[in-house]
């Protein structure tokens, strides 16, 4: 698809299309761009991606990654990125009454997500749980104070901190239109001249279809969901969705989808939302969402809709 924008009619915009595996999934970008530039601009939005896989991802083998195997209780040198990921992490914990916790790295190895997860043994859990929590760590000046066998784990937030990232890059490298989406949570926005609108679609989460789709000139949407990644043991499904309060996955809800003006913010509000369920959604501030909504499942396997709407 290609068009002549208003703002400059000597130049040739076209619509153009990436898709790379990041984040231990895959990432799609969409940009509207010169055409002269938009292979450029593509790139750099993909190596920005790899770049922020390798620093922040549970995969990677960069800041994070030394982070957790150092073992020393101050760690300075802390970046930018990390530094804001970390803020915002005591902010959303902050407003969700601690559900959205990534410090959490113990439990989640513990309970063996996302390489092979297993039951683990209650001494185990408790073990972890002990070790586990933003309670252990604290920011002063460019430094990290981590408690000692306290291991961070970004798995719930940092798919929508690296779109938020790599959609403000874009935008800032001249594209007039961008979409990018990664593992499911999505990012989207443009200048009113490229006149585009973006359809998303959100998954259901017990059939192969969607649920339902949403049009949105920006903003941002982010899912989380115990179909993501689970285990089955004795008959009971055991998703990677930690409870902070207990060591143990969230039961009862199947999705949360939270549609937001960032997707870090959608993405940790929606695992907070999956662990608090209904009554947690209740409570947050109109300000940090424009739709919320909650499928919960009952132990007899009924299905349950709830939406609230800030607008």
């Amino acid at each position: 698809m290609f068009r002549l924008l208003p703002t400059a009619p000597w130049t040739v915009y076209g619509e153009f299309t990436r898709r790379t595996p990041v984040l231990g999934t895959f990432a799609t970008y969409k940009v509207i761009a010169d055409t002269g530039s938009a292979a450029a601009l593509l790139s750099s939005m993909d190596s920005l991606a790899r770049h922020l896989d390798g620093e922040l991802g549970v995969f990677g083998t960069g800041e994070l990654h030394r982070i957790n195997t150092r073992g020393s209780a101050w760690i300075p040198g802390m970046s930018e990125d990390m530094r804001n990921l970390l803020e915002l992490s005591f902010e959303i914990s902050s407003l969700t009454d601690s559900l959205f916790d990534p410090a959490i790295g113990r439990l989640a190895a513990a309970w063996g997500f996302p390489d092979d997860p297993a039951f683990p043994g209650s001494l185990a859990v408790d073990s972890a749980l002990a070790l586990s929590g933003l309670r252990h760590v604290r920011i002063s000046g460019d430094s990290l104070i981590l408690g000692t066998g306290t291991m961070l784990d970004f798995g719930a937030v940092a798919k929508g901190f690296v779109v938020d990232r790599i959609y403000e890059h874009a935008r800032e490298l001249g594209a007039s239109a961008v979409l990018v989406e990664i593992g499911g949570e999505i990012r989207c926005g443009g200048d009113a001249e490229a006149g585009r609108t973006w359809r998303l679609a959100v998954r259901d989460p017990r059939g192969e279809g969607m649920m339902a789709v949403m049009e949105m000139d920006s903003g941002a949407m982010a899912t989380s969901g115990d179909y993501e990644s689970f285990f089955l043991h004795r008959g009971r499904r055991y998703c990677h969705i930690l409870d902070p309060r207990t060591g143990y996955p969230e039961s009862g809800t199947a999705s949360v989808t939270v549609v937001s003006a960032r997707a870090s913010v959608a993405d940790a509000l929606a695992t907070a939302i999956a662990v608090g369920g209904v009554p947690l959604a209740e409570t947050l501030p109109d300000s940090l969402f424009t739709l919320i909504i909650v499928i919960s499942e009952n132990d007899s396997g009924a299905v349950t809709e709830w939406r609230r709407s800030s607008l």
